[in-house]
């Protein structure tokens, strides 16, 4: 069954189907409105309305948490995967892991066991896993150094291939390096010790507003099968006399 119609059956009964994104700063976007999160919840929302004719359940019973924490590690994000995670009871998950542990100096494998205790205490919860790697940077030094990363979390999605409640959505596959001048715009304000950025350098990590519509595009395509049109959505978004958005 796909996730859009179990979205659809469960809000059908009045039943809350709650996602929870969690990972790291690329998951909170809090310099960014709308950002990708919140670019789904409304997209679902939409999409159900018109499938179910019932305006009131989409907007009701989809809800969803950002518990994204910037700068997280594989670490933090499992020491407070309870609290963050589980404690909210959500459906599913969105999660992304990995980013920020090459910063850290961290081991591949220390990630990998890291990643692999939250996947497990996620599933036996019974929530359903979107697993994503890192979103690519424009800075191909930065994304060649992250690689490993990348690798590792491709090992742990195909050691979880054969789990229904389990996606994986690879941007490092997904995302064409033709979008990063559009992607890549936003100028670093403050001095960024972990990641060797400087105040007035373009910030090749935190991806601007249309950064944001890829990223929804590419798991609302690849995980609910819904088509997203980037450009539209954000034509849209600048015309303040639109109510709705289009896409």
């Amino acid at each position: 069954m796909s996730l859009t119609r179990e979205i659809e059956n469960k809000i059908k009964k009045e039943d809350i189907f709650k996602i929870v994104f969690y990972g790291t700063s690329t998951t909170t976007v809090t310099y960014s409105f709308p950002n990708w999160v919140e670019i789904i919840r409304y997209v679902l929302r939409e999409k159900l309305d018109e499938i179910t004719g019932d305006w009131k359940s989409s907007s009701w019973f989809i809800q969803s948490f950002n518990a994204g924490l910037d700068g997280a590690s594989s670490r933090d994000l499992l020491k407070n995967l309870e609290r963050f995670v589980i404690a909210e009871n959500p459906e599913l998950v969105i999660l992304n892991i990995s980013k920020n542990d090459f910063y850290y100096n961290f081991k591949t494998q220390e990630t990998k066991n890291n990643s692999k205790q939250i996947i497990d205490k996620l599933l036996e919860n019974g929530i359903k896993i979107i697993f994503t790697t890192g979103i690519p940077s424009s800075d191909e030094k930065r994304n060649n150094n992250l690689m490993a990363f990348v690798e590792n979390d491709r090992k742990i999605a195909f050691d979880y291939k054969d789990i229904s409640d389990f996606l994986f959505v690879d941007f490092f596959k997904s995302i064409n390096e033709k979008h990063f001048d559009r992607m890549y715009t936003l100028i670093q304000e403050s001095n960024e010790k972990v990641t060797n950025s400087k105040k007035g350098d373009i910030d090749t990590i935190h991806f601007n507003k249309y950064g944001n519509a890829i990223v929804a595009s590419i798991i609302l395509k690849e995980c609910f099968d819904i088509r997203f049109n980037i450009d539209k959505f954000i034509e849209d978004i600048k015309d303040n006399t639109r109510k709705n958005p289009r896409f």
